[in-house]
């Protein structure tokens, strides 16, 4: 075992410079942890922080991970630490991979992690070192390792304070929720936390925040929580952002960070995209794991877009253009699995008056007639009309059918006086409007072709019949009388 201080050993050399100015000087055995955010915050944290113990006849082990591999360790040391060469020969400074530290044989084992440290700072006061300052980064557990290393730190926690040993354990805020919060802040003595660009050191009184002084500590905390994947998402929006990482925002609103990673790979690995979640029903959720306050959130979250739009539509002196209806109503049909028509409602001013769904299925088996379709904005006192249906394949293309039944509402409309003004159909991100492809226009030059040619028709029906007419009356006045019958002679009948 190695040499254990004891409170009899001078304050001054148990003190120990950090290298941290949010720290300042600590006494053998401290075990701190901190969160980052980026890989330059664990940089502006360890690389003084090793300067510190390098300068200070410490040995000094640095257990890396793909966060901020070996490599990159040593050459931010480099920049740092003009004679770093010399420290590096004397060997008094090991970068150390993960795999071959916390799981050495292929598993985590923390007794014997535990039990290796205290071998390495024998090895280190047996070659005139004052200790041993090591750190770990924590990114690579998964799931399955958390509870068996959050045993790990307690035990630690327990035996550092006997040994000349000094512990930063690096946590991404990232990979932390509350309850991943309340497990390592209560098996570290501080943490380091970086707020408003500067780092500050949350006192061991503080980290009692999920006990009897939780009032006072958690807003103190309370930044903590605001997890990397959330500042990015404030910062740049959804752009660049895995569908997983999507939902996991999106259930971070409900569930501990943790939940909230395993149940966005069981969404996708259900539903194979956000698409494809955004579109299932409420029992298939459901079935998926998804509690009733989640789902409320989700619903909540699916329809406010399209009701902001709506109300900014509506609110409008007029309709404008196409691409204002796709946004209005791409939220709420891209992913719907059905096809839905909807009909958007306008006045003679082409102000929005409503929207409602007529029908769902698909336009090669309309349940209602185009006239019937048209007629119903006559009770709404509808001087025009938008069409909006989905492609749930996601081509907006229009089919045969399509184009059809938009052929048909325009006549039919221009027959009881609404004017059809675009058919819009939305797939996937994208849509066709009937309009800017000019093929309304078109169908109204049909219709006013056809209006033509049977005004034409019967105007020549007509004037067929006339002539028939007049050309037999003029055969009726020009023919003589008719001879009256002969009778027959009296001898003749005799």
């Amino acid at each position: 075992m190695a040499p254990k201080d004891t409170l009899q050993t001078p304050l001054e050399e148990r003190a120990r410079k950090t290298g941290i100015d949010a720290l300042g000087a600590v006494p053998w055995g401290t075990h701190l942890c901190s969160f980052y955010d980026t890989k330059q915050d664990l940089i502006d944290i360890l690389v003084p922080y090793f300067k510190a113990g390098l300068e200070n006849n410490e040995f000094c082990m640095w257990v890396t991970s793909e966060q901020l591999n070996g490599e990159e360790a040593k050459q931010a040391m480099i920049k740092a630490v003009p004679d770093f060469a010399r420290y590096l020969r004397r060997r008094q400074i090991e970068f150390i991979p993960h795999t071959e530290w916390y799981l050495k044989g292929g598993a985590f084992k923390g007794k014997r992690v535990i039990n290796a440290w205290i071998d390495k700072l024998n090895q280190a006061l047996a070659k005139g070192y004052d200790g041993l300052r090591l750190t770990g980064n924590t990114s690579w557990l998964e799931e399955k390792d958390w509870t068996s290393f959050t045993d790990y730190e307690e035990a630690i926690d327990n035996v550092i304070g006997e040994y000349r040993m000094l512990a930063v354990c690096s946590y991404s805020l990232h990979e932390c929720g509350t309850s991943e919060l309340i497990d390592v802040m209560g098996n570290h003595q501080s943490a380091l936390v970086r707020r408003k660009g500067k780092w500050e050191l949350i006192e061991s009184s503080e980290r009692k925040w999920a006990g009897e002084n939780q009032e006072t500590t958690v807003p103190a905390i309370s930044e903590i929580r605001l997890t990397l994947l959330q500042r990015r998402f404030l910062k740049s929006g959804l752009e660049g952002i895995s569908d997983q990482k999507i939902l996991e925002l999106l259930f971070s609103l409900v569930l501990l960070h943790r939940e909230c990673r395993q149940l966005a790979k069981e969404c996708l690995k259900r539903f194979e995209s956000l698409s494809g979640f955004l579109a299932a029903s409420p029992q298939e959720l459901e079935r998926v794991g998804i509690t009733p306050h989640c789902m409320f959130c989700i619903k909540l979250l699916h329809e406010l877009p399209a009701e902001i739009l709506k109300k900014k539509i509506i609110e409008q002196s007029f309709y404008k253009s196409s691409k204002e209806v796709f946004d209005y109503l791409y939220y709420s049909m891209r992913d719907l699995n059905k096809e839905v028509l909807k009909a958007i409602y306008l006045n003679s001013r082409n102000q929005i008056i409503d929207t409602v769904n007529l029908f769902e299925g698909t336009l090669e088996s309309i349940p209602i007639r185009p006239r019937e379709i048209v007629e119903g904005a006559i009770k709404r006192g509808t001087a025009a009309i938008i069409f909006v249906h989905n492609h749930p394949s996601g081509d907006p293309a229009p089919s045969k059918s399509d184009k059809q039944f938009t052929r048909d509402l325009i006549f039919v409309g221009n027959i009881i006086q609404i004017k059809v003004l675009d058919h819009i159909i939305i797939g996937g991100d994208s849509y066709f409007s009937f309009a800017d492809e000019g093929l309304i226009n078109k169908y109204e030059l049909d219709f006013l072709n056809l209006k033509i040619r049977r005004v034409s028709d019967s105007r020549a029906s007509y004037s067929k019949d006339s002539l028939a007419s007049r050309q037999r009356r003029r055969r009726f006045i020009s023919s003589p009388p008719p001879k009256p019958p002969s009778l027959p002679s009296l001898a003749t009948t005799r």
